[in-house]
């Protein structure tokens, strides 16, 4: 993959994301994105992976975050921003291990996409939330290219709503909001978005557990964060009938329908 102009490097935070990661960072490797990492202290082979050659050479960082013992969003998201701001990029990406990223254009990669966008004098991207579910077959670890899942519905309660790719010479951040929406200087947002899949669930157990085992932030709960996952039953989590969903004719296709746009998640509907 050849480099493009003007460097953008992706910023994570992970902590146990294993099966995700091989597949988020082989993606940013294709599009021509090398990428900086805040651990959270997994536990699962993270840091194992990240040592291999093939990952090595394209992390730019690797920072330490401790555990403790609950889900510190606040904490992970102002360590990321830290963790993006000593990287030598003129665009920072914002992402996590079960999120993959591109624009519509067939064939268009990640780094030429943004490379087009702040050639036009934009300073922050938008990103559509399309949410792939594992209904007719889970998701495959460490698997070459896109995840072959095709079943989705678009997640947008509100528009803009997930400003993940700005130029890193901003003075702005995502803490405020959850990392969602950018406050601080003013910026020229791109009228174009790009999309997210947010690959949410592994499979059906892994859906009944996700939230049932995390523990939130008790200063986080009373901020309004994590409304929709927290004391939720884990039978909430059973899949709705495909009927209910968009399916891409396959799943390596940009044609992502944003005509029917959902407020809430699939666990919300009834």
């Amino acid at each position: 993959m050849s480099r493009s102009a003007v460097r953008t490097v992706a910023a994570m935070v992970v902590r146990n994301e294993r099966p995700y990661l091989a597949n988020c960072l082989n993606h940013l490797i294709g599009n021509g994105i090398d990428y900086v990492i805040v651990d959270n202290e997994s536990t699962d082979g993270t840091r194992e992976l990240l040592r291999e050659r093939h990952f090595a050479r394209h992390l730019v960082d690797l920072h330490h975050a401790s555990y403790k013992g609950h889900f510190d969003w606040d904490g992970l998201l102002r360590a990321r921003e830290s963790a993006a701001k000593a990287v030598d990029a003129e665009w920072v990406l914002y992402l996590s291990a079960d999120e993959i990223m591109h624009s519509y254009v067939p064939g268009e990669t990640l780094s030429a996409a943004i490379d087009r966008v702040g050639a036009s004098g934009y300073d922050v991207i938008d990103f559509n939330e399309f949410v792939f579910l594992p209904v007719d077959a889970g998701y495959i670890p460490d698997r070459p290219g896109l995840p072959p899942l095709d079943l989705y519905y678009l997640f947008e309660p509100y528009r803009p709503r997930l400003m993940r790719a700005r130029r890193k010479d901003l003075r702005v951040s995502h803490v405020a909001h959850g990392g969602h929406i950018l406050s601080g200087e003013p910026f020229r947002l791109s009228p174009e978005t790009f999309a997210l899949r947010h690959y949410i669930f592994r499979d059906q157990d892994h859906a009944m557990r996700k939230y049932a085992e995390r523990i939130f932030a008790p200063a986080e709960l009373a901020r309004g964060w994590h409304h929709n996952r927290y004391n939720v039953a884990g039978t909430r989590f059973v899949f709705p009938a495909a009927s209910r969903l968009e399916r891409l004719a396959a799943p390596e296709s940009r044609t992502l329908s944003r005509a029917n746009p959902r407020k809430t998640h699939y666990w919300e509907w009834d």
